[in-house]
């Protein structure tokens, strides 16, 4: 890690005691109030809602936590009407800063988010984000981290909790550094949960199961990244295996990823590198297969949760399968039966996408590309849960390229359009940034939307959609001309 410079220790500085202010503020209402906290539904927000819940928890407090997949008039006022003194957001809110001012302006607010901030807060709202310091965070630190920050400021001794800010920050792939590192915040948020001996990390294959599950379908549970004819295909992955000539068992033991040599790794690389460009997509790919492992010390050996990543997957599948309680469950130490049913949750969960993703590689109407865009036609296939997931996976699969951002479509249950969109490195360094484009178009077609420049969404009236997709590719034109 580079040494900081005074600039930087200057903004550490101003980071810390905004979240001391916001830290006093929830230590008073804790002491004999009633706290509402409300977290994002992904895997970020599942571990910023956890991380809150157990810190605010430690204080003493009993509070009520809500998981929502976003902000609107008809969520406020459901918060509204539940009884509560102060209302902490966790990973989302700072879209929406006005309108979550005004419905709830009978109360104190925190909100402790990193997406990307629009409007001006009102007198009761303490708003606690990363990028109004300085901070990227899409990269840098996450909804998870954010709140560790609080947790860590209402008491030093929350240092436990960076195991839980590690895991958020994966699930927002948030390792983007030289061989899936953590850079800025998240660094150092890595040495405390290093220091606290929670963490270990290596260098190794990145499966999902690299421990628990046998070869085969360890390859085909990998989706990040998506592995074109392997992920979902276990006897596709078990053909690849014999082909590299590697034994899948010994006596009548499954072998794992943990148990290959270092000889072995690199002969399923090349394979799955050869099958990748016979396949027509590009090889390099599967380098994001090799990277740091950060595993968790205090979860039990063999264990889906003794790896972060697979923690962060796990959590993932909660929420997007409608189920983020178990997630929140997990995240604040159930190992008993809310473990179990994630576990079966999680198999529906890569059923689900795997099957979404050969539907879109395959299905003659599912895509429209423009010059700049590929857009998927989700509406009556893509749950409008699954739509964020659905475009990271083929953004990441490179499956049309990296110069085209991914554009997600679905209807909601109530009837609205939602949109998910994934651009890459590559065209974010050229100047698109997806947060603040959604920012400005939604409220033109009746909704909201918004988030980080490599990664946003928006919910919209369903009849204005093809308004919105038209301003949006003239956008991205203007940006990439």
């Amino acid at each position: 890690m580079q040494p900081r410079s005074s600039s930087d220790g200057d903004k550490l500085a101003r980071l810390h005691k905004q979240a001391s202010e916001k830290a006093s503020l929830i230590r008073e209402k804790a002491s004999d109030h009633t706290i509402l906290l409300a977290s994002h539904f992904d895997a970020d927000g599942i571990s910023a809602g956890s991380i809150m819940l157990s810190a605010v928890n430690r204080l003493g407090s009993v509070p009520h936590l809500r998981i929502i997949d976003s902000v609107n008039e008809r969520i406020l006022d459901q918060i509204e009407a539940i009884e509560s003194d102060l209302v902490i957001f966790t990973d989302i809110g700072s879209g929406y800063l006005e309108i979550i001012s005004k419905i709830l302006r009978n109360r104190d607010i925190v909100v402790a988010d990193h997406h990307q901030p629009l409007g001006e807060p009102g007198s009761n709202l303490h708003h606690f984000n990363t990028h109004i310091l300085g901070f990227d965070g899409s990269e840098e630190i996450s909804g998870a981290g954010t709140a560790y920050l609080l947790a860590k400021a209402l008491d030093s001794r929350n240092t436990d909790l960076s195991a839980m800010a590690i895991v958020g920050a994966l699930g927002d792939q948030q390792d983007k550094g030289p061989e899936r590192r953590f850079k800025g915040l998240n660094a150092d948020i890595l040495k405390d949960a290093i220091e606290s001996k929670v963490i270990e990390v290596t260098k190794d294959l990145i499966f999902f199961g690299r421990q628990t599950r046998p070869i085969h379908r360890a390859i085909a549970s990998t989706t990040d990244p998506f592995l074109p004819g392997l992920s979902g295909e276990e006897d596709r992955c078990l053909a690849l295996l014999d082909a590299a000539g590697i034994p899948t068992k010994v006596d009548d033991r499954w072998r794992t990823i943990s148990d290959l040599s270092l000889e072995e790794k690199s002969r399923i690389v090349d394979k799955i590198i050869e099958h990748t460009i016979s396949s027509k997509f590009p090889g390099e790919i599967v380098l994001n297969l090799i990277g740091s492992v950060y595993t968790l010390t205090r979860e039990e050996p063999g264990t889906s949760l003794r790896d972060a990543r697979e923690f962060a997957t796990l959590l993932n599948s909660c929420g997007r399968m409608n189920r983020a309680g178990l997630g929140i469950a997990i995240g604040i130490g159930d190992r008993g039966e809310s473990y179990q049913q994630a576990q079966q949750l999680y198999s529906e969960y890569k059923t689900q996408l795997s099957k979404y993703m050969n539907w879109v590689a395959t299905a003659p109407n599912a895509t429209r590309t423009g010059k700049n865009v590929v857009i998927v036609n989700g509406k009556g296939i893509i749950d409008e849960s699954m739509t964020g997931a659905v475009s990271s996976l083929i953004s990441s699969s490179k499956l049309f390229g990296e110069s085209k951002v991914t554009v997600v479509t679905t209807l909601t249950r109530s009837g609205e359009a939602k949109v998910s969109t994934r651009a890459t490195e590559q065209l974010v360094q050229k100047g698109v940034n997806l947060g603040k484009i959604l920012q400005n178009l939604s409220p033109k077609y009746g909704g909201v939307g918004g988030g980080h420049a490599i990664a946003a969404g928006a919910t919209i009236q369903s009849s204005e959609l093809d308004g919105l997709l038209g301003d949006l590719e003239k956008s991205l034109d203007e940006v990439l001309a």
